[in-house]
């Protein structure tokens, strides 16, 4: 296994850590816990509460199948990845000791081919796929099969299952023809009917000036949404109701000028070799101006059930460079850990046991590879995080 950066922490580096962070009845987190409006906010510093923690990250393995085009999403589940190729519409299958399997899926229209293939995820022994091209969620057997599908009634960009046999998926959805719209968020049942997750609006932060970054994810028993400008999670239960928030003090990052301005100098030239009508190129570029004013470098998030443990990625957006990846891990309950950065970009990541999956660019190729890494953060970290939260709620309630 190849560790991140240095070598493994020594055993006497280990018991002094354990020292400082695991073994202190007191650990040293300076959040705070209050209740507004019925709901717990936890506030954590920006610095995590575990110091130091590359050396409990180490690389166990990397792949890159002979058939894969450019992945963009990974999801892991009952043993087995899905890496979604959406250019190649196709999916392919890799088990967590990184054996690559046959790809699913082939560009086409009839049963088992996707049209325009923009996520698939794993629901019990089914792989739900969502296909853009023909408007609907798929169901295939785990060989590939076609077993049946549904109609959506607008544009699903990806999603993840809920629980109960629902599915939460992501787009832009209309009840009917004239009325209000339902959200980015709907939750859909076997039976085809689907309805809005959550009436929680995330209003925007005075810094944002009205840009909207955020995204849904599965955590725990329920779904949390992560605000990718600065670090605010909001964790909502199945049916919706907001239960808890906690933020992170890692400040919202405005744009410069000449960051800005480089940026769209490169989509202009972008658009203009595209054939795209005037009228549409000067639209994006007013659309893109307004957008790019502050940085949504955090996100996508994700949450590991067997560690209670979620991560959330910090990475530059690709407009403005980019660069290397890091991942910022929280505690089930909103207190902020640790945190470690990564040799590359990443694309996407999921999580499961203690090991993370990414999606990495390969900095020379601009290759997406598959690498796995395990996490073997201190296990008494979570309950000194525990411990410390229950401290504060105990003072803030006197």
């Amino acid at each position: 296994m190849n560790p991140i950066y240095s070598t493994r922490l020594s055993g006497s580096s280990l018991v002094f850590l354990c020292v400082l962070i695991a073994c202190d009845a007191a650990p040293r987190w300076t959040g705070s816990v209050e209740v507004r409006d019925g709901v717990e906010v936890v506030s954590s510093p920006g610095e995590p509460l575990l110091g130091e923690a590359q050396g409990f990250v180490s690389e166990l393995w990397q792949v890159h199948g002979s058939q894969w085009v450019d992945p963009s999403r990974v999801h892991v589940r009952s043993g087995t990845l899905t890496v979604v190729d959406p250019p190649a519409n196709q999916i392919h299958p890799v088990s967590t000791s990184g054996e690559t399997r046959a790809s699913l899926g082939r560009p086409g229209g009839g049963p088992g081919e996707f049209l325009r293939l923009l996520d698939a995820f794993h629901d019990g022994g089914r792989l739900v796929v969502i296909d853009g091209g023909k408007g609907s969620v798929e169901y295939l057997d785990l060989d590939g099969s076609y077993l049946s599908s549904l109609h959506l009634d607008g544009q699903a960009w990806g999603g993840f299952p809920l629980g109960g046999g629902e599915l939460l998926i992501k787009g832009e959805f209309l009840s009917d023809p004239t009325a209000e719209t339902q959200g980015d968020w709907v939750r859909v049942s076997e039976s085809g009917d689907f309805r809005a997750f959550s009436s929680q609006p995330l209003d925007p932060l005075p810094e944002e000036q009205g840009v909207r970054c955020h995204d849904l994810s599965s955590w725990g028993e329920g779904v949390a949404r992560l605000r990718f400008t600065t670090p605010q999670i909001q964790v909502f239960d199945q049916a919706g109701s907001l239960v808890r928030e906690s933020w992170v003090d890692l400040p919202v990052e405005v744009v410069s000028e000449s960051e800005r301005e480089s940026a769209l100098s490169d989509l202009r030239r972008r658009l203009a070799g595209s054939g795209n009508p005037p009228e549409f190129m000067e639209q994006s570029l007013v659309v893109m101006e307004e957008r790019w004013r502050v940085k949504c470098r955090f996100g996508p998030l994700r949450f590991d059930p067997s560690q209670r443990l979620g991560a959330f990625l910090e990475q530059n957006p690709d407009e403005f460079g980019s660069g290397m990846a890091t991942l910022h891990f929280v505690s089930q309950g909103g207190v902020y850990l640790a945190e470690v950065t990564f040799p590359t970009a990443w694309r996407d990541f999921t999580m499961d046991a203690g090991v993370v999956y990414a999606l990495t660019r390969d900095p020379a190729t601009d290759l997406i590879r598959l690498t796995a890494y395990r996490v073997d953060l201190p296990t008494s970290l979570v309950a000194d995080a525990d411990a410390a939260l229950n401290e504060a709620r105990r003072r803030s309630t006197g």
